[in-house]
């Protein structure tokens, strides 16, 4: 074999190999540039992580406003003192000294060193919080002397209006382990979790974006630096508008309370505008301070609330359901003219009782209302005449009308726990109590009684669509913020404007004429309201006991008391406001529940919200509410 060229190939292949090499070298040393140089950065970042640690910061817990900007859940400053329990070297020492300082309750200080010894690695433990500023003074200064104590100043939750609030807020406490098992940072010490109302159904926009504090540590798990990272700050929670007003809120809830000679009362008001379905009072009464639970309540103070007959922990307006009483005749009168079983001029003789076979139906009224057309029966409230509507109509079709009213339809307000209730037919009967509709059931549920029930809110949404005369009015809560809803245009009832119009005659009667069961002067000059009473029987009457004459309400424990109950709207002419108002086991509802409606209605038509500039949180200007001579949606124009 010819050895020619041998070394030019030799040489050939020495400089693609040598070629290759070098490329091979320059590649490797641009990559380790850009890891070194360009990228430098993150790696020392991600190789960091391995001796750092992070400690929860909570964020600032977003406030909720009234309508009018009030504060209703803010943030108050938070003096307190807590403990890392891997920085401490005698942990029941340090404890012991903090109490000594602080004068802690041995009992307090001994719950504080349990708690520590089962804090979580990195996690501070609190000793003590809402401390005086003196108290948190004297502390600071021996806490250099004590590694792993860190005197803070956080934040706490407050709630300014306290009661009056506490069932529409609902309040902050410390998490339980159901709270940590969904969020874990939710474990800090310094960090409160919703639990009823807005706080609880508003959470995740509320609470905001916890942040944390990078703290550098040894290979012991001591640390020996705080490190600033602005991407690790807290984001504050979202604040929150409601649309209630927090004055008339008060003054509804004072409704309640202990005045003059009258006693303290359970019970439950809702105040809603009428074109835009606002409401400006959801009150249940009596309630409870949600400042209490912040830190956490008593077990004293908690037995009290749960423990109360009048139970102040129960949201009225919103679950409590009731039966409706006379305040439903306006349903029945509704139904029996659209079903055309009535009319204006028909008359019924009321006796005092109503015949039905065997059985007796008593109307309130032993002597009876003699002749009665539509108009008076919803007047003096007349049972024997809605007794007959109630025969001729049925269930069925007082059930279809009753929804229509907002019966049976749970409303989301963005707040928990709201009762649908329901509405009775013959299908509910067969489901429920498996049998089926009967005659008698009809007479009953027409006059509010037997199978029928209500929460407070339904029926403040029923006078609300009385009034506007054509309108589909849907409550709402959350003006802005988490959990509000757009407005949007009422649909229309599918009822005939004529025969609400005579239903809303009869109710201007029953505030305004002579023998109206709900007759009272508002007191503003030139304005007439519209209203309805109720008194709701919640135990059987035999008929032994009304031979020798029915037991007052006064002579009765409290829970066998009738309920009382009024519904209302005004100005009458042009109703702008409504308001629905249930007093607990309170009696007659003309006497206990009427003249504490009209004083929550007197205040919300001299103040008239609706008309005043709303507060915003998006603008440093105020939103205009609508014109009083506008067309906002669901105006109550048919």
């Amino acid at each position: 074999m010819s050895q020619s060229g041998g070394p030019d190939l030799f040489s050939r292949r020495a400089v693609v190999l040598s070629s290759l090499g070098g490329l091979y070298f320059a590649v490797l040393g641009l990559r380790m540039a850009q890891l070194q140089i360009f990228e430098n950065d993150e790696f020392r970042l991600e190789a960091a992580e391995n001796q750092f640690n992070l400690l929860v910061n909570p964020a600032s817990r977003g406030p909720v406003y009234d309508r009018f900007g009030v504060p209703l859940a803010v943030n108050r400053r938070d003096f307190r003192v807590s403990i890392m329990r891997e920085d401490v070297d005698d942990l029941p020492k340090t404890i012991g000294a903090l109490a000594s300082i602080l004068r802690m309750p041995p009992e307090k200080a001994k719950e504080s060193l349990s708690e520590a010894k089962i804090s979580p690695r990195f996690m501070p433990s609190m000793v003590a919080e809402n401390l005086s500023w003196e108290d948190y003074s004297r502390v600071s200064v021996y806490a250099a002397s004590y590694p792993g104590v860190r005197c803070e100043m956080g934040e706490a939750r407050n709630y300014p209006l306290a009661e009056s609030m506490a069932h529409v807020l609902g309040y902050v406490a410390k998490a339980n382990d159901k709270d940590v098992a969904n969020d874990p940072q939710a474990r800090h010490p310094g960090i409160r979790v919703g639990k009823e109302g807005i706080e609880k159904s508003q959470e995740k926009g509320l609470k905001g974006v916890h942040g944390a504090t990078k703290l550098e540590v040894n290979a012991h798990g001591r640390v020996i630096r705080e490190v600033v990272d602005p991407r690790l700050n807290p984001k504050s929670g979202t604040p929150i508008v409601l649309t209630i007003d927090a004055e008339i809120q008060q003054v509804a809830y004072d409704q309640f309370q202990a005045k003059d000679e009258r006693p303290a009362e359970a019970g439950s008001a809702v105040v809603m505008d009428i074109r835009t379905g606002e409401l400006l009072a959801l009150v249940s009464a009596p309630s409870f301070d949600p400042n209490k639970f912040v830190d956490g309540i008593s077990r004293t103070d908690f037995s009290e609330y749960n423990n109360a007959e009048m139970r102040p922990l129960y949201h009225k307006a919103v679950r409590g359901i009731y039966p409706p009483g006379s305040t439903y005749k306006m349903v029945t009168a509704v139904a029996a003219l659209e079903a055309g079983i009535t009319d204006t001029e028909e008359t019924i003789n009321c006796p005092g009782f109503y015949m039905l076979g065997n059985h007796r139906f008593h109307c309130h009224s032993r002597r009876g209302h003699g002749s009665v057309n539509l108009h008076t029966a919803i007047k003096v409230s007349c049972d024997v005449y809605f007794y007959e509507m109630g025969r001729r109509i049925g269930g069925e079709k007082m059930a279809e009308v009753a929804r229509g009213f907002g019966f049976g339809q749970r409303f989301d307000l963005g707040i928990p726990g709201i009762s649908a209730s329901h509405v009775p037919d013959n299908a509910w009967k067969m489901k429920n109590r498996g049998q089926p509709w009967e005659v008698y059931d009809s007479l009953n549920v027409a006059i509010g009684q037997g199978l029928i029930a209500a929460t407070p809110l339904q029926l403040a949404v029923m006078a609300a669509r009385l009034a506007s005369q054509g309108k589909a009015v849907v409550p709402r809560l959350i003006r802005e913020g988490p959990g509000a809803v757009p407005m949007t245009p009422f649909q229309p009832l599918p009822f005939n404007f004529q025969n609400m119009h005579l239903v809303h005659e009869g109710m201007i009667a029953v505030s305004n004429e002579a023998g109206g069961t709900g007759r009272g002067d508002l007191g503003i000059e030139g304005v007439r309201m519209a209203g309805k009473t109720g008194t709701a029987q919640v135990r059987r009457i035999t008929m032994a006991e009304r031979r020798s004459g029915v037991r007052s309400n006064a002579s009765l424990p409290w829970r066998q008391r009738d309920h009382a109950l009024f519904v209302c709207y005004a100005p009458a002419e042009e109703p702008k406001y409504c308001c629905a108002l249930v007093v607990d086991h309170g009696g007659g509802g003309g006497a206990a529940a009427a003249p504490r409606a009209r004083e929550i209605m007197k205040a919300t038509l001299l103040k008239d919200p609706s008309a005043r500039p709303a507060f915003t949180t998006k603008t440093k200007t105020a939103d205009l509410a609508p014109a009083s001579n506008g067309t906002p949606p669901g105006d109550g124009k048919a």
